[in-house]
């Protein structure tokens, strides 16, 4: 059994190797060099002498985008020069804020943006800032919608296609 040539899959931790015999096989090179031959040689004595072809992971190209949907709600947006947090607790606080913004038009507060700056903030600006989560995070939705449909359409293939549509939707 001899290797032909080696290189890193996608996710960093393991390498395809290829064999003399023409072979492919996957060694995990977290684990310590005797344990990978070990593991190798076993795969390889359970199929009877030989290693099974590499076969890529298929991506699940709907949770691929349901993933990305997510990472660019809790991205974070910019409101007014005010860099805003868009997670789950920093939108049940402006939520919060926008109720007693709208009780009190006299209303203000010290917001705490993601670049670490304290920022004063009135009452027109928090709903402000509200309405532009709320745009961001419908925005984040409605984009998902649009890649799902194409993917289910055929139309988007890869998950760099998924990246790219999202991308774009971000930039617009």
């Amino acid at each position: 059994m001899q290797i032909v040539s080696a290189s890193f899959c996608a996710d960093g931790a393991n390498a395809l190797v290829l064999l003399e015999s023409g072979e492919q096989c996957i060694i995990n090179t977290a684990l310590p060099p005797d344990e990978q031959l070990r593991r190798l040689l076993a795969d390889w004595l359970a199929a009877g002498g030989h290693i099974a072809p590499h076969v890529a992971p298929v991506v699940d190209l709907v949770t691929h985008a349901a993933d990305r949907r997510w990472q660019k709600e809790v991205g974070g947006i910019v409101v007014d020069g005010i860099p805003v947090a868009t997670d789950d607790r920093a939108k049940l606080m402006i939520t919060g804020a926008r109720v007693a913004a709208m009780a009190d038009p006299a209303w203000t507060t010290t917001w705490h943006g993601t670049d670490g700056n304290s920022y004063p903030v009135d009452a027109a600006a928090m709903v402000a800032i509200s309405d532009a989560v709320q745009a961001h995070v419908n925005a984040t939705f409605a984009t998902f919608a649009t890649v799902k449909a194409a993917i289910e359409a055929g139309a988007i293939t890869t998950a760099a296609q998924v990246d790219a549509a999202f991308a774009a939707a971000t930039a617009a």
